[in-house]
């Protein structure tokens, strides 16, 4: 059944891509066309963003936190990511839709438009967060859970049906699921559909500011393009996601070593997701390139609420975890003030 709705949600999303692609004929601006210098720092840039995962893995292996404070930094990430989705990407393009914005790309504000880009972006977010539920769900099944303690809580309650879920229960799938012969690889690829959105992500808030300098006949610095809030918000969520899913880990049985290699292989993949995001995002009309920003958003908005979210509540109460995540959202946001 599973495999059913992921080729089901897979199909959709290729149909709406394709009908993007097809139905808006309007050619990329010459200033979009990609270039050898801003690829190069769309890579350095995710790199930068990601480094926080094996600093993250090396924290929690090494301090070892305790419950409550693994809760805050956990919700203090997931308030950073918010405010990363919403105030770079989101915000963004709904302004632009309704006027109150240029459109980096040149294109004319008209109502055609208008509701073409909205349905791309909200098809977008809805499919990547069924995209996302799907691959979850199946990655868990096959000791992907084991990635995080908010992946570990939902296995569980899936299983147990209504009842509470208490420490022990964690410890026991844990220990259980670390048993699992093909665990490391499920937890890795579990890793890899959280980081994969993230790297587009990326991509898009770099490109959208490269876009709007160009646009206006600037050549920009590297300092210039940087999305700082988007940059802090995943920075801030990358590390307490790192130390969290590695002291889990831990716990399963893996080695130190397997479990910072796994973190290291992501910062590479995210560095080249970027890489990827930038020349998709700079080679396809812009309606096509919100859906795919909607299509990123999603998955990760609909990672935050199932796993990150949960995790902090288990494991520091709702009290700790509003504040926290609210902190997080404004030193974020706080960022701006950079650019």
């Amino acid at each position: 059944m599973k495999k059913v709705i992921i080729a089901l949600v897979g199909v959709v999303v290729f149909l709406t891509i394709g009908w993007l692609l097809m139905h808006n004929k309007e050619s990329v601006a010459e200033f979009m066309h990609p270039t050898t210098k801003y690829a190069i720092w769309a890579f350095i840039i995710g790199a930068l963003v990601t480094i926080s995962l094996p600093l993250g893995a090396i924290a929690g292996l090494a301090f070892k936190p305790g419950p409550k404070m693994t809760a805050i930094f956990t919700a203090f990430g997931a308030g950073a990511l918010m405010a990363a989705l919403s105030v770079e990407l989101i915000a963004p393009t709904v302004e632009e839709i309704i006027g109150h914005t240029a459109s980096p790309t040149g294109m004319a504000h008209d109502k055609t438009h208008a509701i073409e880009t909205m349905g791309a972006l909200l098809i977008g977010c809805l499919a990547g967060g069924f995209l996302f539920y799907t691959l979850d769900e199946l990655i868990n099944s096959k000791g992907g859970f084991l990635r995080k303690v908010g992946s570990t809580i939902n296995f569980i309650k899936s299983k147990k049906q209504n009842a509470a879920v208490e420490e022990k229960d964690i410890e026991k799938a844990q220990h259980e699921g670390g048993e699992h012969g093909g665990a490391p690889l499920a937890i890795w690829l579990g890793l890899l559909i959280d980081g994969i959105p993230e790297s587009f992500v990326i991509g898009a808030g770099f490109l959208a500011l490269l876009s709007a300098k160009l646009g206006a006949g600037v050549e920009p610095g590297f300092s210039e393009v940087l999305p700082y809030t988007l940059i802090a918000g995943l920075f801030l969520s990358n590390f307490p996601e790192a130390l969290s899913a590695s002291l889990g880990m831990k716990k399963s049985g893996m080695s130190t070593t397997k479990i910072l290699m796994m973190w290291m292989s992501l910062v590479l993949i995210i560095a080249v997701g970027s890489l990827a995001g930038y020349f998709i995002g700079s080679s396809i009309p812009h309606v096509a390139e919100i859906g795919i920003e909607g299509l990123a958003a999603g998955a990760m908005l609909t990672m935050i609420a199932q796993t990150m979210i949960p995790e902090a509540v288990h494991l520091g109460g709702a009290k700790v975890v509003g504040l926290s995540t609210l902190v997080g959202y404004l030193s974020a946001v706080a960022f701006k003030l950079f650019e």
